[in-house]
């Protein structure tokens, strides 16, 4: 089974949220340290676990990479969110013709659940360059305390606000740029300064998959820290199964399977027998071993949620 839950993600998010926009305990890095340390005692006591803060991090990280790449679907052109389903919708377009030259991590929210969408959203927003984007369902979304429950007017004004202040922000960045190409042409007064290169799609969306790769790696990293036996100062031990399986997994599978599958594999690989299993098997049999081993998993969670 894997750590983490829908309850469990709902009740760190919900206090971060707290801590963070009610009580302003933010800093340049991103939160005070109290903030961490009162999240962390919140969901140990509300769930009567004993997380530690790195597992808590690594899974603020990768949950901040889930959320930018839907929030990247949802704004692209067709698509929106559906709040009751709590799942990414074909407005106008349809799931094949989306999917077209698009990364194939995107194909696994065609079916996929997102129910911390909204938490996230109000946790990250103006930390990722996402945009706007468009909610359609068939139930009302639950507002926070600490906002107004506003009718669509208001909610119109603030899209539109938040549109100015994209085109404020990218002008004054504009200005910024002219200003350093004049300096560095001053022996050229009659040169104008060239127009800014705008990033392609293409390059925005691998950057977000890369810094969502690197997320994962470093949760399979702190999973192989903990598998880890205490020694001495100085002593040196054998690479166990879990640690052989887990990296086999990232360089093998890191391309193949998505995040939460991924995460879902390496908590497999907890399992001693399971992971010398792993390590035995090769090619064919031992993609169709994991597969089915993810999907065991996957079911377990799905029932003990019910």
């Amino acid at each position: 089974m894997g750590i983490w839950n829908d309850e469990l993600d709902h009740t760190w998010l919900e206090e971060l949220v707290y801590q963070s926009s009610v009580l302003g305990k933010k800093s340049n890095s991103g939160y005070k340290k109290e903030a961490w340390v009162a999240v962390l005692k919140k969901l140990n006591e509300a769930h009567k676990t004993a997380l530690k803060m790195s597992q808590l991090k690594s899974r603020h990280d990768m949950m901040k990479g889930m959320y930018a790449a839907v929030s990247k679907i949802v704004n692209s052109s067709g698509m929106g969110w559906e709040a009751e389903t709590c799942r990414v919708q074909c407005r106008t377009t349809t799931w094949e013709q989306f999917l077209q030259g698009k990364p194939k991590s995107f194909g696994a929210w065609r079916t996929k659940r997102f129910p911390q969408f909204t938490l996230c959203e109000r946790l990250f927003q103006g930390t990722l360059a996402t945009g706007q984007y468009a909610l359609e369902s068939s139930a009302p979304l639950a507002q926070a305390p600490s906002e107004s429950s506003g009718s669509e007017d208001n909610e119109s004004e603030n899209n539109l606000a938040g549109n100015i202040d994209f085109d404020m922000a990218e002008e004054e960045e504009n200005a910024h740029e002219s200003r350093q190409e004049t300096r560095r042409s001053s022996a050229s007064t009659d040169s104008r300064p060239p127009k800014r290169q705008r990033s392609s799609l293409a390059s925005k969306l691998s950057g977000d998959f890369s810094a969502v790769s690197a997320l994962a790696s470093k949760e399979f990293e702190l999973l192989a820290e903990s598998l880890r036996p205490s020694l001495p100062h100085g002593a040196q031990v054998e690479e166990s199964p879990h640690e052989k399986a887990i990296n086999v997994l990232q360089r093998d599978f890191g391309d193949k399977m998505d995040i939460e599958d991924m995460v879902i594999a390496a908590e497999v690989m907890e399992n001693a027998t399971r992971a010398s299993m792993f390590l035995c098997m090769q090619g064919e049999l031992r993609e169709a071993w994991l597969a089915r081993q993810v999907e065991i998993q996957r079911r377990a969670a799905t029932n003990q949620l019910i």
